[in-house]
């Protein structure tokens, strides 16, 4: 049969040979023809415009010199035909192989695996660095607390050393005035009654050392135990509990009659109101009518010293006590602001300041300690005397005595 022809219009080419020719591959494996011979067949030689178009073509396949080096090219070991076989001049160049390797791509999955993996490290190291951050932290806090105790310990420590007075040199203790002292308590002013024999055992058995938290008195919603107690021995320092329950002593003793109304707030109430605001305190006096009473007693706790505030609504004046002759102005007008703000509360009207005098009692005015332990003695003496409208006349002397009375009201829940 006739062998495929090219698609040239001048004369009929076997398609292998031809570049023009739709076969998928472009220079398939060359066989030359086999000649059968025929009285009509006639197979002319392949004419010289086919050949330079296979040359052409030939040549737009081979890379770009910029592209690869001779010497990076390599040819198929397949044979080529030799211009005898093919009937032709003509070289003909069959395949072209580029020696390069394409770079290595990863399947996508394994690429997914990869940015996981890269992600995980960078959220391990984020989370060690967040670790590191909050230890941080938890350390500048630690030190934090230690540098304010030890600011708390350097005051005391410099607070004792100014104003405590050696052992040797205490004043000698007394178990009450004599002479020109019961005198003077006879004209009117601080009374002192006398300490009983039975009193001092009683006493002394609240003193002696036992179950620290045996409870010795209850009232007023108050527990007093005797490691409590035991501040009153000496020269501790008085803790809340023992002076909140001395507090509400002095204001169930002034329901009798020819007393002063009064009304004390707790240890903590001033130190609220200070530093969290009215709406803080503002249900502390829930039950309680201060716009009613004489008197409103205000322990101030200043860290390591304990003071006295008294608002008095007959003269007008809020007054500032205390025992090492501090002047706190700021403490009045705070308890003047929350006077404004309470009357606005729980009476709806505002509170007329006019006519109202804050004040601070100088050193000469009141008695002031001699040792860095009786503060607290010395703010709850001052609220008694004033509780019952009395002067001020004890001194440094008379603090042994009131810490043994003071237990003794504290053990029996009633004053002498």
């Amino acid at each position: 049969p006739p062998a495929a022809t090219c698609p040239c219009p001048n004369r009929p080419v076997p398609a292998m040979l031809c570049p023009m020719s739709p076969h998928p591959h472009p220079f398939p494996p060359f066989s030359p023809p086999v000649s059968q011979p025929s009285s009509h067949h006639f197979e002319a030689p392949i004419p010289n415009r086919c050949a330079h178009r296979r040359r052409f073509s030939s040549r737009a396949r081979w890379p770009s010199p910029s592209s690869t080096s001779p010497t990076s090219r390599s040819h198929s070991s397949t044979p080529r035909p030799s211009p005898t076989q093919s009937g032709s001049d003509s070289v003909i160049l069959l395949k072209v192989k580029d020696s390069r390797t394409p770079a290595p791509s990863l399947p996508f999955f394994q690429a997914e695996l990869w940015i996981k993996e890269l992600t995980s490290v960078y959220d391990s190291r984020a989370r060690e660095r967040w670790r590191q951050i909050e230890e941080q932290k938890a350390l500048a806090l630690q030190l934090q607390s230690q540098r304010l105790q030890e600011r708390e310990r350097s005051v005391q420590d410099l607070v004792d050393l100014h104003l405590r007075v050696p052992l040797e040199k205490e004043i000698p203790v007394t178990v009450g005035p004599e002479g020109p002292e019961r005198a003077r308590a006879a004209e009117g002013g601080e009374e002192f009654p006398e300490i009983t024999e039975e009193m001092e055992k009683e006493i002394k058995s609240l003193f002696r050392g036992g179950n620290q938290d045996e409870v010795l008195s209850e009232a007023f919603r108050l527990t007093i135990t005797r490691k409590d107690i035991q501040t009153l021995n000496n020269l501790n320092w008085l803790n809340d509990e023992i002076i909140n329950f001395y507090m509400n002593l002095l204001m169930e003793r002034s329901k009798e009659k020819d007393l002063p109304a009064v009304h004390a707030f707790n240890t903590f109430f001033f130190t609220k109101l200070k530093t969290a605001g009215y709406q803080a305190v503002k249900r502390w006096t829930k039950k309680v009518d201060i716009f009613s009473v004489d008197l409103l007693l205000v322990p101030i706790h200043l860290g390591v010293h304990w003071c006295l505030a008294v608002v008095d609504f007959r003269k007008k004046t809020i007054t500032y006590y205390d025992s090492m002759g501090g002047i706190n102005s700021e403490a009045c007008r705070i308890l003047l602001q929350y006077l404004k703000q309470e009357s606005l509360d729980k009476k709806r009207k505002e509170f007329d300041t006019n006519g109202w005098a804050l004040l601070s009692k100088k050193s000469q005015e009141i008695p002031q300690q001699m040792n860095g332990s009786d503060c607290g003695m010395f703010a709850c003496k001052y609220a008694e005397c004033i509780s019952k409208d009395k002067p001020i006349n004890f001194t440094q002397q008379h603090m042994p005595y009131f810490r043994k009375r003071m237990a003794w009201e504290i053990l029996h829940r009633k004053l002498l």
